[in-house]
């Protein structure tokens, strides 16, 4: 008659445990009609029995119940332990293991919910542009159609815009234009040599007053047509609220032919200045996982005069700073902000700092200055004083206000607002730690390994135990790989 060894065993369903040491070894029978999966011994003994488990015909069994027949005959109801059963194959088995019960920090575990609550953490560096007195780049037309880019200040472009408000004064300006002067007459009882070089003397300075009367007759002349295409050479006129321009002085300034009086002004050497801070990432304290990638931590970079950008956490792991580099275009004011960290480049964003400048002017009524002009010369070099300056009243009532304007107005509110660069982290943690439970639910691993290897939880995916067992047992084995079991 066949033996049945019997247990008192704690263990879980979906566990491979077996019983350690010798059961207790009864003598039973099959009722008839039994099933080998869930069969129904029967036991003769005298006293109730106390088991929960047991082997019979080389398969672990669960006892599900126990009814008593008559006194002394018990009916022992069993159900198939399909994993204590198939152990041995099963740590025989190579399969994808979704979850073990080694400790993982880098694979997500999206078992575990998000809290609702943040915390956010920041860390800010100044701009490496700060707003200061700035410079207006201007973009003239001076002589022979030649074309120049000048970063002025305040007061130099002020200077510029009063002398044209005063073109008649600079017009007849003949200040840098010399006067020859007249000779000293000998003295009673000079020698004949000294009269005749006296005489020669008056010669060459009429000679050289004829040549100063023409260059007081042509510089008004140049002037005023100079004067008339100012408008024309006036190209642009922006601020750049930062006085970072690398310049080098050039004079006289003209505008078209017309001689400005306004000295030197610095002219751009250069189009672009670049320059670079670094900004450090305020990584939740204490994070060392998964967790400083989305969705659990967002990072969000704050860039002066572009705004605010979302960077990828996937990318900045491992990273503890971001570069951030700024490369100004001085003519316009554009920006182009680069972000990089290492030697990954993260986005580039585009802003504008520069403020167009309207500059009014009025034209001249070209006829009738003309006139005026050519009259006022003449009385000049005659020192004909009242005249000139009735001449120059008459150009001066001839420039009619027929104004308009080079520019507009745009500008960047930006310049006004926070000048730091400022990284910020957004951290929502799990409910449970990562890693905490893991002998009760594993943690993630995603990877072909040999079970035998395992202990504690573990889930598979599309695995499969090859048994000498009937297919039943093997679809049980099955199933409880691929949703989660115990290795015991």
């Amino acid at each position: 008659m066949p033996t049945a060894e019997f247990f008192k065993l704690s263990k879980r369903k979906n566990s491979t445990k077996q019983p350690t040491g010798t059961g207790t070894q009864y003598t039973v029978n099959l009722k008839s009609g039994t099933s080998f999966i869930s069969p129904t011994l029967l036991l003769e003994i005298s006293s109730k029995p106390d088991y929960n488990y047991l082997n019979f015909e080389g398969m672990y069994y669960f006892v599900t119940d126990i009814v008593s027949v008559r006194q002394n005959l018990w009916e022992i109801y069993c159900n198939v332990d399909a994993l204590a059963t198939a152990k041995t194959a099963i740590l025989n088995t190579k399969a994808y293991v979704i979850y073990d019960s080694d400790s993982n920090t880098e694979i997500p575990d999206n078992r575990l919910p998000l809290k609702t609550t943040k915390a956010v953490s920041s860390s800010a560096t100044p701009c490496p542009f700060t707003p200061d007195s700035g410079v207006f780049i201007l973009s003239l037309t001076g002589a022979h159609g030649t074309t120049g880019v000048y970063a002025v200040s305040s007061a130099q472009l002020g200077a510029l815009i009063d002398d044209l408000q005063h073109i008649e004064d600079n017009i007849f300006d003949f200040n840098n234009i010399p006067q020859p002067s007249l000779p000293s007459k000998p003295g009673s009882g000079a020698s004949i040599e000294e009269w005749l070089e006296y005489i020669g003397d008056i010669g060459e300075f009429l000679g050289d007053y004829i040549k100063y009367a023409i260059q007081c007759a042509v510089r008004p002349i140049s002037q005023f047509f100079g004067a008339g295409n100012i408008p024309e050479n006036i190209r642009e006129c922006r601020f750049i609220p930062f006085n970072v321009g690398v310049t080098a002085p050039q004079a006289p300034i003209y505008l078209g032919s017309f001689l400005t009086q306004v000295g030197s002004l610095g002219k751009l050497i250069t189009d672009t200045v670049h320059r670079t801070s670094t900004v450090t990432i305020p990584w939740p304290s204490g994070i060392s996982d998964f967790r400083r990638r989305s969705p659990y931590t967002d990072i969000y970079l704050y860039l002066p005069y572009v705004g605010m950008t979302k960077l990828s956490s996937e990318n900045l792991v491992g990273q503890a700073s971001i570069d951030v580099s700024y490369t100004l275009a001085l003519r316009n004011g554009g920006l182009i902000v680069t972000v990089s960290s290492g030697s990954q480049i993260l986005g580039q964003y585009s802003g504008n700092v520069g403020v167009s400048v309207p500059i009014g002017f009025s034209n001249i009524n070209t006829p009738r200055a003309a006139q005026s002009i050519i009259a006022a010369a003449k009385e000049y070099v005659t020192g004909n004083v009242s005249g000139f300056g009735m001449a120059a009243i008459s150009l001066s009532d001839s420039i009619q206000p027929n104004f308009s304007c080079i520019g507009g107005l745009d500008g960047n509110a930006a310049v006004a607002a926070n000048q730091n660069i400022t990284c910020y982290t957004v951290f929502h943690d799990t409910v449970v730690a990562p890693n905490t439970e893991l002998q009760t639910v594993g943690s993630p691993t995603m990877a072909p390994k040999a079970l035998s290897g395992l202990t504690g939880f573990c889930q598979c995916m599309d695995a499969h135990v090859e048994l000498d067992k009937p297919a039943v047992i093997m679809d049980m084995v099955d199933s409880y790989l691929n949703s989660g079991f115990f290795i015991e």
